[in-house]
């Protein structure tokens, strides 16, 4: 059983995030290793689920999400050492392959959940042409950070809305309770790697960036809204998860300047 306000206990200065340490690389990998956890055993496999209406909607989020992870650990195995070479970090390869393991956890878990609901994973397309867009031509380092910000917040985001939902069985919740665990630690390595990207981008570069960044979050956005249908049958508005999601991006000050000003992403910022 979810304990009560749960979101906000892993949220809240969550797994010490908001310590000097996970302002490092190496800080947020010695992070990550405290906090590795076994899916056999942190996960109670045994007990039924039960769906009920949510069913189909909540599946097709979840194939969503598996598509995305497989999505996410091949980008990152094939850019992370051009990473630490493009900004001589060797730090990052590190942490960056504490989060390939993360992702292949989540995988599994993911895999594991839909077999148990007799729906295996299958190959989506819907990530093609994202992963197109941050990772092909010129400057895919730094294209794959700022697109991997704006995927990891919004995962972030999805995985605090489930746990507020009531229909969601018991072993979903807390299979997305220990992802979101891993997602929080996430998301502060992207504003790390973004933050580093800022650090080395002249202003050139940072125009060529800011052109590319409007046309990925255009196609981002409209497929987080292709979700409507089924977010509409467990509870959980597209619309919501972005504002909550570039809401989050907004705290990186220098970010929100140089990235959040055009129409698209403040209409998110100010809805009102």
């Amino acid at each position: 059983m979810i304990a009560p306000k749960l979101e906000e206990r892993i949220t809240e200065k969550s797994e010490g995030l908001d310590k000097p340490a996970a302002k490092t690389w190496d800080g947020l990998s010695g992070m990550a290793f405290a906090a590795n956890w076994d899916p056999e055993a942190a996960i109670n496999w045994n007990q039924p689920i039960e769906l009920g209406n949510v069913r189909e909607g909540w599946i097709n989020i979840l194939h969503y999400f598996y598509e995305g992870e497989w999505q996410g650990l091949e980008i990152i195995q094939r850019l992370m050492n051009k990473a630490a070479h493009l900004f001589q970090i060797p730090e990052m390869v590190t942490y960056y392959s504490t989060q390939c393991s993360d992702e292949a956890k989540h995988l599994f878990v993911f895999r594991r959940y839909l077999n148990k609901l007799n729906s295996p994973p299958s190959k989506q397309k819907v990530f093609d042409p994202l992963v197109w867009l941050a990772t092909s031509g010129p400057m895919p380092v730094e294209r794959w950070i700022l697109g991997t910000f704006f995927t990891e917040t919004m995962a972030g985001a999805i995985f605090q809305k489930t746990l507020e939902l009531p229909a969601i069985d018991p072993t979903g919740k807390e299979m997305i309770r220990w992802q979101l665990k891993d997602e929080s630690r996430h998301i502060a390595g992207t504003k790390l790697g973004v933050q580093t990207l800022m650090d080395h981008c002249g202003p050139v570069k940072t125009w060529i960036l800011q052109v590319w960044w409007k046309v990925f979050v255009k196609l981002a956005v409209r497929e987080v809204r292709n979700l409507k249908p089924y977010g509409d049958q467990v509870g959980m508005d597209p619309e919501y998860i972005l504002r909550r999601a570039f809401a989050k991006m907004s705290e990186l000050e220098e970010f929100k300047a140089k990235f959040l000003g055009f129409p698209l992403a403040q209409a998110f910022l100010n809805p009102n």
